[in-house]
């Protein structure tokens, strides 16, 4: 059986499209949304629930899900904390490299 050879993305690719996934998750337009931006004080979840997900635990789940082992790691001693629109497209760009298929189903690259 032959390898499917898979795209290749630049980081601005990937930075694009996780900035483009922050706006789409709290339904906002991409030129409303700065690097600079705080989850939970310049972006808040829109209600709290025990049986569905917030607009934070989406992007958390999303972050969770593309980072490898030591990034893992690094989260739960509190070493990495992603605090800013910029640390996720950053972490994004990072775990592209390790992960690159996961990246690209969580940001819907392709």
């Amino acid at each position: 059986m032959k390898a499917v050879k898979r795209k290749e993305f630049s980081d601005e690719d990937v930075r694009q499209a996780a900035l483009r996934r922050v706006a789409s998750v709290f339904d906002l337009s991409i030129a409303a949304l700065t690097p600079e931006m705080t989850f939970g004080k310049d972006l808040h979840a829109t209600f709290v629930s025990d049986f569905k997900y917030n607009e934070l635990d989406t992007l958390l789940h999303d972050v969770r899900d593309v980072a490898d082992r030591p990034t893992l790691k690094a989260f739960d001693t509190s070493a990495l904390v992603i605090r800013t629109i910029a640390d996720y497209c950053e972490h994004m760009v990072r775990s592209y490299r390790t992960k690159p298929d996961d990246v690209i189903y969580v940001l819907r690259l392709e």
